[in-house]
């Protein structure tokens, strides 16, 4: 599995975790509450190394057409 893979990956199991704590969020428990606070976390800082991986991805693509010509 590459690294854009595993970013992928990651994000997308941060959207289903988080959109299960939304979920479970109606209860209105303390626990829940966590759960959900804690997802959006996770989802936030999956979605960023997702970007970053594109930027550094893109970068690199037209860096060496630079030097490829």
């Amino acid at each position: 599995m590459t690294y854009a893979e595993r970013v992928e990956q990651q994000r997308e199991e941060a959207r289903r975790e988080l959109a299960a704590a939304e979920q479970e969020l109606a209860s209105g428990g303390e626990a829940a509450r966590v759960r959900y606070a804690r997802a959006l976390h996770e989802a936030d800082l999956a979605e960023a190394r997702a970007q970053r991986h594109a930027r550094e991805d893109w970068r690199h693509q037209h860096s060496w057409r630079l030097v490829a010509g």
